[in-house]
């Protein structure tokens, strides 16, 4: 059954073209802006994201522009955004003025803005204002090959109001992809922003040839210490077991997709990290949000060793062969 909603997805990259790759075979048709106009001739002419998602054909319904003041992009029932976090701010509010205040705002990214250590919904909130109510995030074990080879997948929606969270349902449920609801925002973003920071330690981790046992252990403790660090910014502990917790986590430390993951394991191999960094289309947010978990966990005195760990490999240059065996060093993995 189509959904009568007009929709428009900013971001082109291979998770936004997932996504709006799903929708539209939910709705009559959906706009999907990206910056670059390469981009938007591939999937306007042969149905295809060449750049980012080369090889999967693309839905008819849907429409890319490289206008974000487009027109049919602009006047939508609800508009999800899928930009990286360090560049999500200038945009919207370049697209402040424009933007209907009656839709809704679906967020399906994942971080910590590094200048203001806010996390996604508190940019929107400052940038657009947008009441509580009409704002979802989506996060969950998802990668986007997998979403737009319809494999099945399930993700979590968070919303402060049932009303929003059922209207945006719809138009990514279907028979590949179960959506399950929560009204942790907090917890369903920190979530989502600090398991790629631990990807990339365990990424390290198979790099420099440790065990599995040594990652199921570092993987355990980092997820206990984002439960720590949770407490003080209200989330809800029991987030963290459900899908936009552990479920992502697992998939983004072992997943062979998982651009953090595999961040780590090279910088493991004795890459240079900047290096890496460059030779990718893509963004491993895990990278930026280590910087800024740092300086959010100072600001409130929170003790983070493991992640301090990480932290210090990808930014003050200590040996990513160390990385476990100075965590052990501190106890952290062998208390409770």
């Amino acid at each position: 059954m189509k959904s009568n909603n007009n929709v428009s997805v900013f971001g082109g990259g291979s998770w936004g073209t997932s996504l709006a790759n799903l929708i539209a075979h939910n709705s009559k048709k959906v706009n999907i802006w990206a910056k670059e106009s390469s981009v938007c001739d591939s999937i306007n002419k042969i149905q295809e994201n060449k750049l980012f998602l080369p090889g999967h054909k693309l839905s008819k319904n849907l429409n890319a522009t490289n206008d974000i003041k487009n027109k049919d992009l602009i006047n939508s029932d609800i508009y999800i955004f899928a930009i990286p976090t360090q560049y999500l701010r200038p945009i919207l509010i370049k697209l402040k003025k424009y933007l209907n205040k009656k839709s809704l705002i679906v967020n399906a990214s994942k971080g910590i803005e590094i200048k203001s250590l806010k996390f996604i919904n508190e940019v929107f909130n400052e940038t657009l204002n947008v009441s509580p109510r009409k704002y979802i995030t989506l996060s969950g074990p998802s990668f986007a090959k997998d979403v737009i080879a319809e494999l099945p997948t399930a993700v979590t929606l968070a919303s402060k109001s049932g009303l929003s969270l059922e209207m945006v349902s719809s138009i990514f449920d279907n028979t590949n992809l179960k959506v399950y609801r929560s009204n942790d925002i907090q917890g369903v973003e920190i979530a989502g922003a600090l398991k790629n920071v631990i990807a990339i330690g365990a990424g390290i981790i198979d790099g420099v040839g440790n065990s599995e046992s040594t990652k199921a252990a570092f993987i355990t403790r980092s997820l206990f210490e984002i439960r720590q660090f949770s407490k003080i910014l209200g989330a809800k502990e029991k987030t963290f077991l459900g899908l936009s917790g552990v479920g992502d986590l697992m998939l983004t430390c072992y997943g062979i997709q998982s651009r953090n993951r595999n961040l780590g394991f090279m910088i493991g191999k004795g890459m240079n990290i900047k290096s890496v960094l460059r030779s990718s289309n893509s963004i491993a947010e895990g990278y930026y949000t280590s910087k800024a978990f740092i300086k959010l966990a100072k600001k409130y005195k929170f003790k983070a060793p493991i992640l301090e760990s990480i932290y210090a490999v990808l930014y003050k240059n200590y040996s990513p062969e160390n990385l476990v065996s100075n965590i052990i060093k501190k106890g952290i993995i062998s208390d409770i």
